[in-house]
């Protein structure tokens, strides 16, 4: 696979990427570690971290005017850096942000065998906002043979691909790190809202109990079953990582948050 920036992008983009790395070189960025540290190992009297889910607004936290980047992957890059860099701007909670560009894996996952399709709705400005699922699940005891077990594949040569491509981008500036999103799917009561709706859901607790206790089991086996294929691909962790804070949460297994 083959990725194009234009120069004068690049060159942005490395400057974008140094004003975070100077970010995460303030003192400020241990202590706040050490912070996240004192939380997950159940110290007592440890203050628990506030943190603001920038992502839930962007239209606001990154608007169309904020970007410089006009390629796709000019732009895909800048939004990451982006986060960053205004988060400790302009909210500065206690996110750590650090000297590493994160990446995922490249991974294609049919996750129930079944496409959960959704309709979206544009406010008065244009922006897509209201949105609702087409729950393939009509009738859980009916429905309920559609589900199939997740089938996973990783590409390799393309996710190296990329991490050199942003290596060489960002060289001597940021490291590029491999991380693993998969643990989305251990949500399971949000698959099933996203399945079959949750007033459906409700009254299934009372018309057919023992089918939800059936659909819970199978999505709890699904994850676990998700969950064993990556380590077993070995994308769980990345190699050296000593279980560092990033981000929003600490990058021992999963890096939950965008």
């Amino acid at each position: 696979m083959e990725w194009a920036i234009p120069e004068h992008e690049r060159t942005y983009l490395r400057e974008l990427a140094k004003k975070q790395a100077g970010y995460a070189a303030l003192p400020v960025m241990q202590e706040r570690r050490k912070m996240w540290y004192a939380l997950n190992d159940g110290e007592r009297n440890a203050r628990p971290p506030v943190i603001i889910e920038t992502w839930t607004f962007d239209r606001d936290f990154l608007p169309e005017n904020v970007y410089m980047c006009s390629s796709e992957t000019g732009r895909q890059i800048e939004k990451q850096l982006l986060r960053n860099v205004r988060n400790h701007e302009f909210i500065d909670d206690d996110k750590v942000i650090d000297d590493v560009f994160g990446i995922d894996w490249f991974v294609d996952m049919d996750e129930f065998g079944v496409k959960i399709e959704h309709e979206t709705v544009k406010d008065f400005q244009g922006v897509e906002t209201g949105f609702r699922y087409l729950h393939p699940i009509k009738d859980l005891k009916r429905d309920f043979a559609l589900l199939k077990d997740a089938a996973c594949s990783v590409d390799r040569n393309a996710t190296m691909a990329w991490k050199a491509f942003l290596e060489e981008l960002f060289d001597g500036v940021l490291k590029v790190e491999l991380r693993t999103r998969l643990a989305w799917n251990a949500m399971l009561t949000n698959r099933v809202i996203e399945l079959m709706g949750m007033e459906a859901f409700f009254m299934a607790m009372y018309d057919t109990p023992d089918d939800v206790h059936r659909l819970m089991a199978f999505l709890r086996d699904n994850a676990l079953g998700v969950m064993r294929w990556a380590e077993a691909e070995g994308l769980l962790q990345q190699p050296g990582d000593s279980g560092a804070l990033t981000g929003d949460v600490p990058r021992i297994l999963f890096s939950l948050l965008p």
